[in-house]
């Protein structure tokens, strides 16, 4: 039986609109559904009929009626065409979804914090805020890949991971004098997945290991899931305590040793080119490995040491990430080591994830490539040390003192002092205690204890130097 023909839409379009020409037919079709002009069940004019129709091109057509598909506001019936999808009920308002109120603990910090949009003032959070990242390069690199013909966009990618974004890495490194042939790098999903990897690859049940004490809590985390031994070696602002590993490591002969030697995570310290070398020396005279988490590389000084470099890749292992400073939402990180490691370390992560998507790493090369990236990493650098110098007076204005002195990068490291005062002031709170009771003003802090191995004595928290430079976070620590 012959069906009817579907009675004509006219819509109004502008071709001068922002909007194109399939949002506006999307959006119009919506209202004459939610109004009821067209009905459950009724049928659309086909595809080659609403473009005549509206003077408009049936790839828009489909493109419209797909995506209103996709909505479940469509129906698509082969051979017969597109209809008004069946609607149960009336449309019920979606009820809000209303959180618990967060306990402020590790568990928070490491997931939750993530997707909790509640308190405006993130002064505890570990990524910069949109408009410090270069969207503009971004968006260039999406509208090229868009562009890209469908067999670049589909399939899995290089074990290793994408060829030339790797030569790109290559590249890079080379500027810090390290020569990295391509063989021995890899790419992984973020450099949380490198350092995973590398504990899976080359640590086993009751290794000791060594990690920056405060340190990286994500990797702390990850050394207590997989049952190793953990000790950790004190940062101090020119990097960490040489004597304190040299002792250590003669006594627990640890497998690796986690460090960053660049802008660390919690305190913003780097390494000076003595503690490096000392670090070096200890590593070869004691036979662990380090692994250098380098993922501020890009917004630290030029004179900063790289411990990778100076080592040439005997015992040191290269972490390296670009979440910093293109999109964090990107994921992508990178491990330079020797070839036969690599090797290893690839086997590893076919098993667990099989490859990364290559999509995202052609994006990332493309703007690594653009031209206008080196450009962005340098007014970024200027702008979070200059950022930094205006929170560490301003922490010193609240009553805390700066681990410190401002050297850039994301992060400052502060100890919050309670003796001051009359007894009858004094509270004695945890850094916890404050945390929550910032979390009630609409400040979050991180307090110092994530980081810690064990709590320590004194109450220290890490400020974000791109969200703390507001008076709000001034006036919480005067009221204390």
């Amino acid at each position: 039986m012959k069906q009817a023909r579907a009675k004509p839409i006219q819509l109004t379009l502008d071709r001068l609109s922002p909007n194109g020409l399939v949002d506006q037919i999307s959006a119009g079709l919506t209202q004459l559904i939610s109004q009821g002009m067209l009905r459950s069940g009724e049928r659309l004019p086909s595809v080659r009929q609403f473009g005549i129709d509206q003077g408009v091109g049936t790839s828009t057509v489909v493109e419209a009626y797909e995506r209103l598909v996709a909505k479940g506001l469509l129906a698509a019936r082969r051979g017969a065409g597109f209809f008004i999808a069946y609607q149960s009920s009336p449309t019920l308002p979606v009820p809000v979804f209303n959180p618990p109120e967060p306990v402020i603990d590790s568990a928070w910090l490491l997931s939750e914090m993530f997707a909790d949009e509640r308190v405006p003032i993130k002064a505890g959070c570990g990524w910069l805020p949109g408009k410090w990242l270069n969207d503009e390069g971004l968006h260039q690199a999406e509208r090229r890949i868009i562009r890209a013909p469908g067999a670049q966009q589909v399939g899995y990618g290089h074990p290793y991971g994408y060829v030339p974004l790797r030569q790109t890495i290559s590249q890079f490194l080379t500027h810090w004098s390290l020569d990295v042939p391509v063989d021995h790098i890899l790419t992984t999903h973020g450099a949380t997945q490198a350092l995973d990897l590398i504990i899976r690859t080359m640590v086993k049940r009751g290794d000791t290991v060594f990690v920056d004490d405060p340190g990286y809590c994500n990797l702390i985390a990850m050394l207590r899931m997989a049952d190793v031994n953990v000790i950790g070696i004190p940062r101090t602002p020119s990097g960490i305590d040489a004597e304190t590993l040299e002792n250590l490591a003669r006594i627990h002969k640890p497998i690796l040793y986690f460090t960053t030697s660049v802008l660390h995570n919690p305190t913003g310290t780097s390494y000076t080119p003595a503690c490096a070398m000392r670090v070096l020396q200890a590593a070869e005279r004691h036979g662990f490995w380090v692994v250098e988490d380098d993922i501020f590389r890009e917004l630290g000084q030029p004179n900063d040491p790289m411990l990778a470099a100076l080592d040439g890749l005997q015992r040191v292992i290269y972490v390296g990430s670009f979440s910093k400073t293109v999109a964090p939402s990107l994921r992508l990180g990178y491990i330079a080591c020797q070839r036969e490691l690599a090797r290893q370390l690839v086997h590893t992560k076919m098993v667990l994830t099989l490859t990364n998507s290559e999509i995202t790493e052609r994006l990332v090369h493309s703007v690594l490539t653009e031209g206008h990236h080196r450009r962005h990493v340098d007014n970024l650098s200027a702008s979070l040390l200059n950022a930094q110098a205006r929170v560490n007076a301003r922490l010193i204005e609240a009553g805390l003192t700066p681990f410190a002195t401002p050297r850039g990068g994301m992060f400052s490291w502060a100890k919050f002092d309670q003796s001051g005062g009359t007894s009858a002031k004094r509270q004695n709170l945890s850094a916890r205690d404050i945390a929550d009771l910032a979390r009630q003003k609409g400040i979050w802090l991180a307090p110092g204890d994530f980081f810690h191995m064990t709590p320590p004595e004194q109450v220290w928290f890490r400020f974000n130097v791109a969200y703390s430079d507001v008076p709000e976070l001034v006036n919480f620590f005067r009221a204390l």
